[in-house]
């Protein structure tokens, strides 16, 4: 590892909807993100997740699962039978939890109807899944802001299965030996690492189960980030801006459209 890159950095990736580019499809996005952190802060967090389970009397093991705890069922049933002032309360403490974490927030949301309109016509059944698309730009984007912090990067991704996993690593392998494969034209304007820089700058890549502390936290960051393009006054999108935990909130003006969250396929090319 080139000595350069004095820090080390981990982005902790999940995933929300289908990555298949089926037009009858009804989910509006596809998205891919999670938390980058610093290696030496992984204990604070899963801290932090270990004493709020401890509070509301959360067995350790049970995954803090963003869908069971917005549906209130399976192992988050018990919260649509308190009173809804400790339901606001337990969220309450819940963000409070997520914004004491040392992370930064980051993502790509792929609009699904913009990607079909964007691919689909002129690639066929060669288009890629958007879970092609939206790992290579979140895991290059996060190189880049590691890079810049004189760090390095290790991608940690939710065990899905043999065959994404599979992918997933492919993926990866990919980047690190040719570099980002996307239309050179339309790519250039975001000043794309090059094969060497993200061999130099990306470490590894393994997977992580829901019970990785860091991992439940990624599922609770992604999704205020996806509904944000539909309702940027959400409380919990609010919650992460407000506390300048966003990759956005750590960046210039100039560097969001290299570095920051991306909207890919919406209304921009």
């Amino acid at each position: 590892m080139n000595e350069k890159y004095v820090s080390e950095f981990a982005i902790y990736i999940d995933d929300s909807g289908s990555p298949k580019p089926d037009p009858k499809d009804q989910y509006p996005f596809f998205a891919m993100g999670g938390v980058l952190i610093k290696r030496n802060d992984e204990q604070i967090i899963k801290q932090l997740v270990s004493e709020f389970k401890s509070r509301w009397s959360i067995s350790q093991e049970q995954p803090l699962h963003g869908n069971e705890i917005r549906s209130r069922k399976k192992g988050f049933a018990w919260l649509g039978k308190i009173s809804k002032p400790e339901q606001n309360r337990f969220l309450e403490d819940l963000t409070l939890t997520i914004i004491s974490c040392p992370i930064i927030v980051h993502a790509c949301v792929v609009s699904r109807q913009g990607y079909l309109n964007r691919y689909i016509e002129k690639y066929g059944e060669e288009t890629w899944e958007m879970m092609k698309s939206a790992f290579s730009i979140v895991v290059e984007r996060s190189a880049k802001y590691a890079g810049m912090n004189n760090g390095s990067l290790m991608v940690y991704f939710e065990a899905a299965g043999k065959n994404e996993d599979t992918l997933l690593k492919q993926y990866f392998h990919d980047l690190r030996a040719k570099g980002n494969l996307f239309d050179a034209n339309r790519s250039d304007k975001y000043s794309p690492l090059s094969a060497e820089d993200l061999s130099n700058l990306l470490r590894g890549i393994d997977s992580k189960t829901k019970a990785n502390a860091i991992m439940q936290i990624a599922d609770l960051c992604l999704y205020p980030i996806v509904r944000s393009k539909e309702n940027a006054e959400n409380q919990a999108f609010l919650s992460l801006k407000n506390a300048n935990l966003l990759v956005d909130c750590r960046l210039t003006q100039n560097q969001i459209n290299t570095l920051g969250i991306k909207y890919y396929c919406f209304d921009n090319p």
